[in-house]
């Protein structure tokens, strides 16, 4: 069984690496290796230059290709997590005191003119305008990491690794499937960009057709737009599944550490008890004492010397100098 489950696990896993970076690697590196080819001349040249190239210099074109897939694949999967960061907004100082700023205060007028029914999955709410994230996807997952908090007063950053490993396999295939797809169109989309920006700056180079230099640019950009809306779609989805989570599961952390809620207590209370304790280690029944003023220090003691020695510059000096007349001898004698 254990076996078994290893493997099904493996699958899992295995299909949602296909999805998620080797499947827009490869597209990817598909595109990057037809717009270098049409750079030198037309698709047509570039087949025939092929059809007639010896074995060795095709093996080292699909080696190469091989190469620079797995190369790409590799630090896309690597990069997954900042990606998402940078979706949400979290940049550098720089960045988030110029677009941030702009973002957070565009987006803040998006929700003061809109109805809370169309800002309840894509927003926070209207009473925290300082949660604002410059970025729709942002906003999205804020949402959603601001719902436990608010509902029951879980902090959902110190609560979700405790909470994770409780969760069913049926509900993490679900919360794997949809954090896989938004992380697919965030890859895609950055892809996008980086296809547009670099293969137009390459064709501009080469001096290719200026109607193929455009394609490449506005393809690109649109290809990006869209993986970024599809991932906007995604981001609501996952915060809907990490909102149930904490809907249907959060009773299971409280019995797996051994305080569950107790008939007439809050659990609101309960629960931020429990996380005081986890973030700063305050017992859940740790009761606050007033403070006592110190007593004062005692004034101290001088140090007693030993008797018949009292140091003093002259003493020190005079050493000093009979050091260096000692060390001057030796020298002179040597």
């Amino acid at each position: 069984m254990f076996s078994a489950t290893l493997g099904e696990l493996a699958g899992v896993a295995g299909r949602r690496s296909v999805r998620g970076v080797l499947l827009p690697s490869l597209v990817f590196c598909c595109l990057a290796l037809l717009v270098i080819a049409t750079g030198r001349g037309s698709a047509h040249d570039a087949l025939h230059a092929w059809r007639q190239g010896s074995w060795e210099s095709k093996v080292l074109v699909v080696a190469g290709f091989v190469l620079a897939l797995v190369c790409v694949a590799t630090a896309l999967g690597n990069a997954q997590t900042a990606l998402i960061r940078l979706a949400e907004g979290y940049w550098s100082p720089p960045l988030r005191r110029t677009i941030g700023r702009l973002g957070r205060g565009h987006h803040r007028r998006l929700v003061r003119r809109a109805d809370d029914a169309s800002t309840h999955d894509r927003y926070p709410p209207r009473t925290r305008p300082d949660d604002i994230m410059p970025t729709r996807i942002g906003n999205a997952l804020k949402a959603a990491e601001l719902y436990p908090r608010l509902r029951y007063g879980i902090d959902a950053a110190l609560v979700w690794p405790r909470l994770h490993p409780l969760l069913p396999d049926t509900f993490l295939t679900v919360l794997g499937a949809a954090r896989t797809g938004l992380t697919a169109l965030l890859a895609s989309a950055f892809l996008s960009v980086v296809l547009a920006v670099g293969g137009a700056a390459y064709l501009w180079a080469a001096h290719a057709p200026t109607p193929l230099f455009l394609l490449c640019l506005w393809g690109g950009g649109l290809a990006a737009w869209a993986c970024y809306r599809g991932a906007l779609l995604r981001a609501v989805v996952y915060g809907q599944h990490l909102r149930v989570a904490f809907d249907l599961y959060r009773g299971h952390l409280l019995e797996a550490v051994g305080r569950p809620v107790g008939d007439g207590e809050d659990e609101r209370a309960h629960w931020e008890r429990l996380c005081l304790f986890w973030h700063r280690g305050i017992l859940p029944h740790h009761v606050a004492t007033p403070d006592r003023p110190a007593p004062p220090n005692p004034d101290p003691t001088p140090a007693q010397a030993p008797p018949g020695f009292c140091p003093s510059i002259s003493h020190l000096t005079a050493a000093a100098f009979a050091a260096a007349g000692l060390a001057g001898a030796l020298t002179g004698a040597g």
